[in-house]
């Protein structure tokens, strides 16, 4: 069945992929000849314009808070002392605003009532608030702005970063104060088997993302030319199977870090006249997933040189760099000095990308990506994107230099583990 099911997902994404395959390198002819032959500009507050849908989608506001762009002029908001309303609020209303996604989104790290589905652990259970007898004017500045109690929480600060009003704090304080039942806090999951399944090994029916890879790999380019008229025996070009496990890293004559993506462009437009594929199109995750096939369990390679400390040092900075209207950092989910690391957040458990022992990190990208709902085959660029999309941050375009330097410092994180791209996310009880 699970096979079954894995070759549904992988058959309608390929499907619906290939179907305009030829229209969108034409569509992007004169664009992307010129895109990453340059370098990009030092510039990237330039945000591309997003058109996400449903969880992770953009919206304008976002806009009004901090990014990870280097060259970012916004400022994280301070911590706001706020009085209490003096209203009597609505626990309906209350409800409403906890459950919501886009409001108080209290169920995605707090047990409530005995109705909300997959709970989060990350803050206390509060499926028995009304018994510890809180003063209400507590409980509103805790979602107002948890920061004046305690300046290194994870909790967002609702109220100052304008995800919620005056009124409906005032509505989910009232609420707060019926829960009187106590609710069990789910058990922690325990991690014990590798969370993806490798494409090719463990689902041979899923191999259509390399196929599909090895025939852009064969495929003449505007000149006749070809990535194989180089790279095969006698050609002109190195042997590419250790190339997959070296990505992203420092080109001399770019002066500038290169995802593999990238250094596949650059070939395209200097050696077959053809275009380049756009970052996150099905080309670019399809042939990339193909080249890091042919470096499958090798170890991670990540250089020493100069340049690439210091980028690998900006990345390191991004990761840590609190942003967006949630002014999350990736390392508020991906550290173990946070509370969130382990515990039930959105209905997912994360985990430490600094914890080699149990988690591959770089070396799992490109991934067909099922969280939430089927993503497709993704790169680690795009789940970069993503993220930044659910906390709230507006995301920077898919290959500037701040997200290739982040995915430079998570793959400095892997270093030394196997390569295994590309994967399948393994669900819940598979």
């Amino acid at each position: 069945m699970l096979h079954k099911v894995s070759k549904f997902l992988c058959t309608c994404f390929m499907l619906s992929a290939l179907t305009g395959a030829a229209q969108e390198e034409e569509h992007h002819h004169h664009h992307h000849m010129q895109e990453e032959a340059q370098q990009p500009d030092s510039s990237s507050t330039n945000h591309q314009e997003h058109q996400h849908a449903g969880h992770g989608m953009v919206l304008p506001e976002f806009k009004h808070f901090p990014t990870i762009a280097y060259d970012e002029k916004l400022k994280p908001r301070l911590p706001q002392l706020k009085a209490a309303m003096a209203i009597h609020g609505d626990p309906e209303l209350g409800k409403k605003f906890a459950y919501q996604s886009d409001k108080g989104r209290c169920l995605n790290c707090h047990v409530l009532g005995p109705d909300g589905e997959q709970p989060g652990t990350v803050g206390p259970n509060l499926s028995a608030y009304a018994l510890r007898k809180i003063n209400p004017a507590v409980t509103f500045q805790q979602i107002w702005d948890a920061r004046v109690h305690n300046p290194n929480t994870v909790m967002p600060a609702f109220g100052t970063y304008d995800l919620l009003t005056k009124e409906e704090v005032a509505h989910i304080v009232a609420y707060l104060q019926t829960l009187k039942t106590p609710v069990d806090t789910p058990a922690d999951l325990a991690y014990s088997v590798r969370g993806v399944w490798v494409v090719g090994e463990d689902l041979t029916l899923d191999e259509t993302y390399l196929e599909e890879g090895k025939r852009l790999f064969e495929r003449a380019g505007a000149n006749g030319g070809s990535c194989v008229s180089c790279h095969t025996v006698g050609g002109k070009g190195p042997d590419l199977k250790e190339v997959g496990a070296s990505y992203p890293k420092w080109n001399k004559q770019q002066k500038r870090v290169l995802l593999l993506e990238q250094r596949i462009n650059l070939c395209r437009s200097q050696f077959m006249d053809s275009p380049h594929y756009p970052l996150g199109s099905a080309e670019s995750n399809q042939l990339t997933s193909y080249l890091k096939s042919l470096s499958r369990h090798l170890p991670i390679r990540v250089a020493k040189d100069a340049p690439t400390t210091a980028a690998i040092a900006r990345g390191k900075a991004s990761f840590q760099h609190r942003a967006g209207q949630l002014n999350f950092a990736c390392a508020t989910c991906h550290t173990t000095d946070q509370p969130v690391v382990g515990r039930w957040l959105r209905g997912e458990v994360t985990h430490s990308f600094a914890d080699s022992d149990k988690i591959y990190v770089a070396a799992q990208w490109p991934k067909h990506f099922v969280g939430g709902h089927d993503q497709g085959l993704q790169s680690l660029q795009q789940r970069i994107e993503h993220c930044q999309a659910v906390t709230n941050t507006h995301p920077l375009r898919l290959g500037s230099p701040e997200y290739v330097e982040l995915e430079l410092y998570l793959t400095s994180l892997s270093k030394g583990m196997p390569l295994l791209a590309p994967t399948l996310s393994r669900l819940r009880g598979e």
